[in-house]
């Protein structure tokens, strides 16, 4: 008597089904991610020639060291003329960092996420912390660490000492003057609660070093944080710019340059000899 082949076991569906599932789920986030990636690059390339615009400017009206009627160098003109905020222009001969830095009194948010037109913007702008007096001898400059390098995305280079030796010096013209400032520390620090600031030091809780006891004060910590020796100490008097980002060794953790304003030597006025005077005819 013969046996019946045995029924092969019906294949369950509910595995096909998971498999399906992932497999849209996998394709959604691969089409997600790319959309994203490809809103990113397109918002950096706009942003990007923006910035190209505002040099375009600049470059239009450079007039060298010229100045205006009102004591203005005539190359920044254009751009107070477009946006009153306007203070300086910011550069690091090497890097990306060449931007306009803005200054919106008592107001730290605005360039956050705003460009130099007013148009939100991802990568805001580079600005001076609004409770620094504008005639001060200290400016705090903030700026977004920007993955593409952008604003002060490339800041954090400044932790190798090899980068510092070949980027030592910072170019912050004002709107009345070119300055040029060398580097006298680098550090790392962070933004505490207000209840755990007590006995730290808290730089961005700085913002005019006219008082000789907080300029020495303020000094001696950036000199004790620094992670190498610049050979560079700020003296009661200097004017000091200070550049601060995010960074990402612990939260809320920032990433913190300090300049000095190198003082420019005074040009002596040229002298000719004097003539000879001709001997009185007798």
């Amino acid at each position: 008597m013969k046996h019946a082949a045995p029924t092969p076991p019906a294949k369950k569906k509910g595995g096909r089904a998971v498999v399906i599932i992932l497999l849209i789920i996998f394709i959604g986030g691969f089409c997600v991610g790319g959309f994203m990636l490809g809103k990113t690059l397109l918002t950096a390339k706009h942003e990007q020639e923006t910035y190209d615009k505002l040099h375009q400017i600049v470059d239009e009206a450079d007039n060298g060291d010229e100045l205006s009627e009102k004591g203005t160098l005539r190359k920044y003109d254009p751009l107070y003329d477009l946006n009153k905020d306007f203070f300086g222009w910011l550069k690091i001969e090497g890097t990306k960092i060449d931007y306009p830095v803005m200054y919106r009194p008592n107001d730290n948010e605005y360039y956050l996420h705003h460009d130099f037109y007013g148009e939100y913007s991802e990568s805001g702008m580079l600005f001076i912390d609004g409770d620094c007096p504008a005639d001060g001898n200290y400016f705090l400059i903030y700026g977004h660490h920007m993955r593409n390098g952008s604003m002060f995305g490339s800041l954090p280079d400044y932790i190798d000492q090899k980068f510092y030796e070949k980027h030592k010096t910072i170019f912050f013209d004002t709107r009345y003057e070119r300055r040029d400032y060398e580097i006298c520390a680098v550090f790392y620090s962070e933004v505490y609660d207000v209840k755990d600031e007590a006995g730290r030091f808290c730089y961005y809780n700085y913002k005019d070093l006219s008082s000789k006891q907080e300029f020495e004060e303020y000094v001696a910590n950036i000199k004790e944080r620094s992670l190498y020796d610049t050979g560079v100490t700020p003296k009661f008097g200097d004017d000091l710019i200070v550049l601060s980002t995010c960074n990402y060794h612990t939260e809320d953790g920032r990433f913190v340059v300090v300049a000095r304003k190198v003082k420019q030597e005074k040009k002596q006025p040229e002298t000719t000899a004097p003539t000879s005077v001709p001997a009185t005819v007798k």
